[in-house]
């Protein structure tokens, strides 16, 4: 199910996913992973076709597939032969969104100085409105992973500052 909240200047989009999977390296930094399509530079993605996020190195020895392709598992289990670490199903764990318009830069504001985090890499892990979250920039819009059990209060708040930064009370 997709639940969209929007105005002409900020959309905040709760998309659907069928998977998650996170590798874990045991050790940090992970050496061993050689692979070239591997993300390995703190914050790195790697984008699908469609430029949306496949693989997020979103915290040290820790990276994200949301819905990952054939590609992305064989990199994941290429990973768990090269480096000590493990994939884990995290499916459930994460609400993916999507934050796109001309002020959705100026909602996420409200909680972090996007520069400052994201400087220098695509993807960091945050706390978002007292939310965890996985935050990474998508072809001027923003993708997000909010841990499951805060997605309803994030989406409250953000809606809350939203209307705030569009004059509605």
């Amino acid at each position: 199910m997709t639940t969209t909240h929007t105005t002409s200047a900020c959309r905040i989009e709760r998309t659907p996913s069928r998977c998650a999977l996170e590798f874990a390296a045991f050790a940090w930094p992970a050496r061993a992973l050689h692979d070239p399509h591997w993300p390995s530079a703190p914050g790195a993605v790697r984008y699908n076709a469609q430029q949306r996020p496949a693989l997020l190195h979103f915290a040290p020895g820790r990276w994200l597939a949301p819905d990952p392709s054939a590609e992305i598992r064989s990199l994941l289990e290429g990973a768990v032969q090269q480096a000590p670490g493990t994939v884990v199903d995290v499916t459930g764990k994460w609400d993916a969104l999507m934050i796109s318009g001309p002020r959705a830069h100026r909602l996420l504001a409200c909680a972090i100085s996007i520069e400052a985090v994201l400087v220098g890499r695509d993807c960091a892990a945050v706390t978002l409105f007292d939310c965890p979250a996985t935050l990474a920039r998508v072809q001027g819009e923003f993708a997000l992973w909010v841990q499951s059990s805060y997605t309803t209060d994030f989406l409250h708040t953000a809606e809350r500052f939203r209307a705030s930064l569009e004059g509605i009370t």
